[in-house]
């Protein structure tokens, strides 16, 4: 059950609000220790622009060594643009509270100021931690969501890092427990490939030591949430008890077991490892679709913040 509880919590929006509250405590007990008093609006949105403009620098750095090897595209500069767009959100944020620190509009984009810090302080801990899971060596199958392939039709480093992770998952439980575990690669047929990428999975699996039977590919699916929701069906129909992990890039862990829960389906993430300046820009894409996953929780903020802010103004 508890195990259970916290597979829920790890793949969540509830458990990024969780851990962006473990944030602010943290954050507290640092303001009590260092000054003796509780945590003012002014550090608190300083502390949050060196943190951003420090994530600013990192991301710049890693974007530039991805545009120099993976060439000039538009998402390829999402890392940088999120640094900055935290950055001047709590520039504007001390600007308010020195200009206008008692306004009805001002309290109000300083607790979504607040909330927006923690949200994201929240998303980045827990895409971490996620990423860093280790699942038990007691599963039946390990889905292996698809992405991009060659146009020969082979597996792209991406794709190549995600299916050896899961080999090399079934390969050690089989080791320490005997028990084998199924692949299911899934993913359907883009407009410029000339396979779907359950097949170019299933093709790279079978020539790496993997039997027929071993093997239950997925040929249809369009996007991350399908991966997850056609591959239940295929598990649901061998065994509905069964025990699952997806194996994914780190960067891609966190939301594909959020779409996991989505789709009904209980599992745990694998992460495989990506070049250093691969990842920041990748889970900075991820962030983005996270906050997107539930636009009512954050209408609710903001609305929760309007209320807050004119009890404190009358």
């Amino acid at each position: 059950m508890a195990q259970r509880m916290k597979k829920k919590l790890m793949y969540s929006p509830m458990g990024c609000m969780i851990g962006g509250a473990a944030v602010f405590l943290l954050m507290q007990l640092l303001s009590f220790l260092i000054t003796g008093r509780p945590l003012t609006p002014r550090i608190h949105f300083l502390t949050y622009f060196v943190f951003s403009a420090a994530l600013t620098v990192f991301l710049s750095m890693s974007g530039f060594s991805l545009l120099r090897h993976e060439g000039f595209r538009p998402r390829n500069l999402a890392g940088a643009a999120l640094g900055l767009f935290w950055m001047a959100g709590n520039l504007l944020c001390l600007t308010l509270l020195r200009l206008a620190p008692g306004h009805l509009l001002s309290v109000f984009i300083l607790l979504m100021g607040c909330y927006s810090n923690y949200l994201l302080s929240g998303i980045l801990l827990m895409g971490f931690l996620a990423a860093k899971h280790k699942p038990a060596y007691d599963k039946d199958f390990v889905i292996i969501p698809g992405c991009s392939i060659s146009k020969q039709g082979g597996l792209l480093p991406l794709l190549k890092g995600r299916t050896n992770r899961a080999i090399r998952f079934a390969w050690d439980q089989e080791r320490a427990t005997g028990k084998q575990a199924h692949y299911i690669p899934t993913g359907g047929q883009g407009p410029d490939e000339i396979m779907s990428e359950g097949s170019a999975m299933e093709f790279y699996l079978l020539s790496h030591g993997a039997e027929q039977y071993e093997v239950l590919p997925e040929k249809a699916s369009r996007n991350t949430y399908e991966n997850m929701l056609f591959s239940k069906r295929i598990i649901d129909e061998v065994n509905p008890d069964a025990k699952v992990c997806f194996a994914t890039t780190n960067y891609h862990v966190l939301r594909s077991g959020m779409l996991a829960q989505k789709a009904g389906l209980d599992a745990e993430g694998l992460a495989s490892s990506t070049k250093w300046y691969f990842w920041p820009n990748g889970f900075a894409r991820e962030v983005v679709a996270v906050l997107t996953m539930v636009p009512w929780q954050h209408l609710a903020a903001a609305a929760i913040c309007f209320l807050s802010a004119w009890l404190m103004g009358s």
